[in-house]
């Protein structure tokens, strides 16, 4: 006769490590959340470390479990995200479409997302995402890292013969990247007074791709 297996004994241990894990996803937000209300209020100059506690009701023992700087809170937020950027070049691949639709797309989405922040928010962002530019640069960063927002659109669009066949698609992403980065820095110093950045900007990109063939 066949022996019929009991269900193994629960593992308390395993039952314990999901709360626990949620209270750490609790905490680590709660402290994110505590910063980005006090910089929408105080600005990101005046707010310390230990302010955030105060706010998050945790200890800096705790915050820095989790965070090793108070910049390291500012990216984890996510001001502007490359995987919903990314997300929008793909809409555009699927259609017909013209280069400078693309990178209108790209910058478009992360233009939005900008928009819902403080802009002193987003030019420290920018400035905190040099520094982190500067640190891969130092450790022989791949090129995936150093031109992850246009690298596989252009890759798609030099299949498609948006671009010209031979055309160094890493520099072109990396002149992309670079010329956002700079102009999100200058747009988000002047509090986004300088109108809409996405077409105008694409178009720059465009031309100046078109110019360095």
């Amino acid at each position: 006769m066949p022996t019929v297996s009991r269900d193994p004994k629960p593992d308390h241990g395993q039952q314990r490590a999901v709360p626990t894990q949620a209270r750490s996803q609790a905490s680590r937000n709660a402290i994110m959340q505590a910063a980005l209300a006090l910089w929408r209020t105080k600005g990101f100059a005046d707010t310390t470390v230990t302010d955030i506690c105060k706010a998050a009701g945790v200890s800096k023992a705790l915050f820095y479990v989790y965070f090793s700087r108070r910049e390291d809170v500012l990216l984890a937020i996510e001001v502007f995200t490359v995987h919903d950027a990314q997300s929008a070049a793909d809409a555009v691949l699927t259609r017909p479409y013209e280069l400078v639709d693309l990178i209108a797309a790209i910058i478009g989405t992360l233009e939005a997302q900008m928009r819902d922040y403080p802009p002193e928010l987003v030019f420290e962002t920018i400035l905190e995402t040099y520094r982190l530019e500067r640190r891969i640069l130092n450790e022989d960063p791949t090129e995936d890292q150093l031109t992850v927002l246009f690298l596989d659109p252009f890759r798609q669009a030099e299949r498609d013969g948006k671009l010209p066949a031979g055309t160094d698609v890493t520099r072109a992403a990396r002149i992309a990247q670079t010329l956002l980065t700079d102009s999100v820095r200058r747009w988000a110093a002047s509090e986004f007074r300088n109108g809409p950045l996405a077409r105008a900007l694409a178009e720059e990109i465009t031309d100046l791709l078109d110019t360095a063939r």
